[in-house]
């Protein structure tokens, strides 16, 4: 790796340990509320429609030249936002507080994703970079996963979200500490592609473009799902915040550690098929977790969900990168799309969670929503395809 790419990368930990800090105990705290579990996933729904309607603006007025102070300012108010979780005292407080959060977070990461490919040196294996990318967004999801649940155990959940909202300053920091990239630079030299609405809109809708949102999109659902729904499924079970704080980290430990590698074995195997094949078995061993509540045993399926996750968002990752080339959709227009289809992903998962705890079971949540999004996957995908033929 080259060490301007692992400067490049440091930010991405310390935006990523602040999330999920905050998103480990936004379940139990909503729980402690008592706010009804069908609309708790309602309301964490807000979040992702947010930060989903921040996407493409943000992409649009993206560009390299400029690309330092929008995310200083968009690192500002994360910090503000996270913050104003531990004044929130119902649902429509908490409701405001994750609205706001969702824009910034959303801003903030198309703004670094873009601003991270754009800077990468020249040399540099971009299929390999991207591993290193999602992989660095593990560990901080991990580290930040453990932090919040360990401290929402000994300091309570108010006193979590202001020390989170406090680790918005490293990276505003660690952006200035970069120094000049090589994409500000290009971006001075290059010439945007001048396209119409039209042109973009059908670049975005070939069919491998399409591939590459649809996995997006399931993907984050079941991701949200089990995400939301551990927490209070662990707690249920009778676990700690710190154990489920722990089985967070383990999950977003085994995508530190295999995303990086996975960068390789898309290089052998190809993005399509680690696509298609992983999600279906990510949603059987999703299926297995109810059959268990034993705090080790639990653990143990969940890693093996995160494994299985690590592959698909790096095949798909790598994806984006080669299904769409930058003289056809310019690079921030390309991951706001991308990142939108998550967002969507992001949106649906906690509130059909809720939905079905509500409507069945919290147990059911692992059988019914991975088996359902399963099937509308392989549905759509198939017509994707059939339609390019």
């Amino acid at each position: 790796m080259n060490v301007q790419t692992l400067k490049l990368l440091v930010p991405v930990v310390a935006v990523t340990m602040q999330m999920n800090a905050a998103s480990t105990i936004i379940p139990p705290f909503l729980n402690e509320l008592s706010i009804p579990v069908a609309a708790l996933g309602t309301l964490i729904s807000l979040g992702p429609i947010f930060t989903l309607l921040s996407r493409l603006p943000v992409g649009l007025v993206y560009g390299p030249a400029r690309a330092r102070w929008l995310i200083v300012g968009t690192l500002l108010m994360t910090g503000v936002t996270v913050y104003s979780y531990s004044l929130a005292v119902n649902d429509v407080t908490f409701g405001v507080a994750h609205s706001l959060n969702g824009l910034a977070m959303g801003a903030v990461t198309t703004l670094y994703m873009a601003f991270f490919v754009d800077s990468l040196p020249a040399g540099e294996n971009r299929n390999h970079a991207m591993g290193y990318y999602v992989g660095s967004l593990a560990v901080g999801y991990s580290t930040g996963g453990f932090l919040g649940g360990f401290f929402a155990d000994h300091f309570g959940y108010r006193a979590t979200f202001q020390a989170a909202a406090l680790l918005s300053l490293i990276p505003i920091v660690l952006m200035w500490l970069l120094g000049g990239s090589s994409g500000e630079g290009r971006g001075k030299l290059r010439e945007k592609p001048k396209l119409t609405s039209r042109e973009t809109l059908r670049a975005l809708m070939q069919p491998e473009m399409a591939i590459v949102v649809i996995v997006a999109l399931f993907l984050n659902l079941s991701h949200q799902m089990t995400g939301v729904f551990i927490s209070l499924y662990g707690l249920a079970v009778g676990m700690s915040l710190t154990q489920i704080g722990i089985i967070r980290a383990a999950y977003a430990g085994c995508n530190a550690i295999t995303r990086p590698i996975s960068g390789h074995v898309v290089d052998k195997v190809g993005h399509r098929w680690l696509s298609y094949f992983g999600l279906p078995l990510q949603s059987v061993i999703i299926m297995l977790i109810p059959l268990f509540t034993g705090f080790g045993a639990v653990l143990a399926v969940y890693v093996l969900v995160g494994f299985t996750r690590a592959v698909v968002i790096v095949a798909n990752t790598v994806g984006l990168v080669q299904e769409v080339p930058e003289n056809k959709v310019p690079r921030g227009v390309a991951t706001g799309i991308f990142n939108a289809a998550g967002d969507l992903g992001n949106i649906l998962g906690p509130a059909l969670g809720g939905f079905i705890a509500q409507a069945t079971s919290l147990r059911s949540v692992f059988v019914l929503g991975p088996l359902g999004s399963t099937v509308f996957f392989l549905l759509v995908a198939w017509a994707t395809r059939r339609k390019s033929k």
